[in-house]
């Protein structure tokens, strides 16, 4: 008997006028987008290219004293782009995708616009695609499910037959989320497809694994509206009143409650913006380097040679005089730059995981969780490549920035050295591993959307259970 009434919500919705238009939307916004990303991940890569090899020709040409005179000398580091990310831009659409790394500080570059025609509104990818058109659909699809037959008389009917409720519930529930899920199935291969001819590899790797889990987790985010449009179709009487009800409570979950959850997130723990960060580092730098420059200067007079015209400048040994004073205060502003970064990334993490965790709340916010970080474009893989070029500048430290000096005198005038050899063509590479799949799984997310469902399904069966058909 599920069969019967599965069947008959089948045949009405295939010949209904939202179904059509979901069909079109999903064939023509699913395959265009993966299409379309696809063409932004293959300029990411020909960028990313373009900056290894741009930075290997600058450090084979780069002499030692170009350093020296440069004071914010620094190397370009790059997000490796993942296949993945045809699925949702995420991050990467948010926040540039290379980092300029220098001696005290680690700070974001200049983004290539590879898209140049998404303007103001953002790109349309999967994600998106899924996140709002679907549900929306879902919610159109099965607002007036029941309040329809409830008008029409039908529904006293049908209860009145031994037919149980339970079987009615779990007939609409499946007739109308096979005929949601159909042009999400079918638009999904139809993308799969043209990425394949367009000449990506989707069999490479761990491609179909992360595209398995991101259909996955969209399946079960199209049934929790699905749910909820028949969960408020059980409870009222009115199919205009379930429509309103429907489409407030969408709105509220997949627009509101993200946005809300950053809003709140910034006003209960503000921080400022990473340039201000940056100055703040620099400032506590130079704040050093001025008293490093004055213990020099006091050093000179003590130690120093007079010249020609009875000044007091380095001497013979000056080296040795030099790092013995100068290590302290070199030492004291590495910390200090280190622990305004540490601070700030604290503060920023914190902020992040309470929105995140606030967003996460929503079925969307779970969904775009989810999707980002299986497609390498979330918030763990941003700050996993902010973690590593941290490490990055550490190395430059030790390789680089440690092994000579630069010396800011009182007076203003600038004395540098080296300290130990220094070969700028040897300095080694920036990498950044892929994550396996098992760590971009968040299996919280997942969790929270089968929450959603399994509360939306029991209601409706208790809904159904307690309708008097007097």
């Amino acid at each position: 008997m599920i069969w019967v009434v599965a069947r008959k919500e089948i045949h009405e919705n295939l010949i209904s006028l939202r179904f059509l238009l979901l069909f079109v939307l999903a064939v023509a916004l699913i395959p265009s987008s993966l299409y379309t990303e696809y063409r932004a991940y293959l300029a990411r890569v020909a960028e990313q290219r373009q900056i290894e090899e741009r930075n290997r020709d600058y450090l084979r040409q780069l002499r030692v004293s170009q350093i020296f005179t440069n004071p914010n000398f620094a190397i370009d580091v790059y997000w490796p782009p993942a296949a993945t990310s045809v699925f949702a831009s995420g991050y990467e659409e948010e926040h540039p995708r290379h980092l300029v790394v220098g001696q005290h500080s680690v700070e974001y570059g200049a983004p290539l616009d590879v898209r140049q025609s998404a303007g103001l509104f953002g790109a349309i990818d999967y994600l998106f695609v899924v996140q709002l058109i679907f549900s929306l659909f879902a919610v159109l699809l099965s607002f007036d499910a029941i309040t329809r037959e409830k008008e029409s008389g039908t529904l006293r009917s049908i209860l009145s037959n031994p037919l149980s409720r339970a079987a009615v519930a779990s007939g609409k529930l499946l007739g109308g989320y096979v005929t949601l899920a159909i042009p999400l199935l079918l638009a999904f291969v139809m993308g799969m497809a043209m990425l394949a001819a367009a000449g990506l590899n989707v069999f490479a790797g761990d491609f179909v694994a992360r595209a398995s889990w991101i259909l996955a987790s969209s399946l079960v985010y199209i049934a929790v509206f699905f749910a909820l449009g028949l969960l408020v179709s059980s409870l009222v009487l009115s199919t205009y009143s379930a429509l309103v009800i429907s489409l407030a409570f969408w709105l509220i979950g997949v627009v509101v409650m993200p946005r809300a959850a950053a809003l709140v997130s910034q006003l209960a723990k503000p921080v400022e913006s990473r340039q201000a960060a940056w100055l703040a580092k620099l400032a506590a730098a130079n704040s050093i380097e001025q008293e490093k420059g004055r213990a020099l200067q006091e050093l000179v007079d003590r130690v120093g040679v007079l010249d020609k015209e009875g000044r007091r400048i380095p001497g013979e040994g000056w080296q040795k005089h030099r790092s013995a004073v100068a290590a302290a205060y070199e030492e004291r502003a590495a910390q200090a730059v280190k622990r305004i970064e540490e601070d700030y990334q604290r503060r920023k993490t914190d902020q992040r995981l309470l929105g995140l965790t606030l967003a996460r709340v929503s079925p969307a916010g779970a969904l775009v969780n989810f999707t980002t970080e299986m497609a390498e474009t979330g918030i763990g893989v941003e700050s996993r490549f902010l973690s590593e070029a941290e490490r990055y500048r550490e190395v430059l430290g030790r390789e680089l920035f440690s092994r000579m000096y630069r010396d800011v005198w009182p007076g203003g005038g600038i004395s540098m050295g080296v300290l130990k050899p220094i070969n700028p063509a040897g300095l080694p590479g920036f990498h950044m591993m892929p994550r396996r799949v098992r760590e971009s799984f968040f299996g919280a997310d997942l969790a929270i959307l089968l929450g959603w469902l399994l509360a939306g399904v029991a209601s409706i069966y208790g809904a159904l259970g307690r309708y008097d058909v007097r």
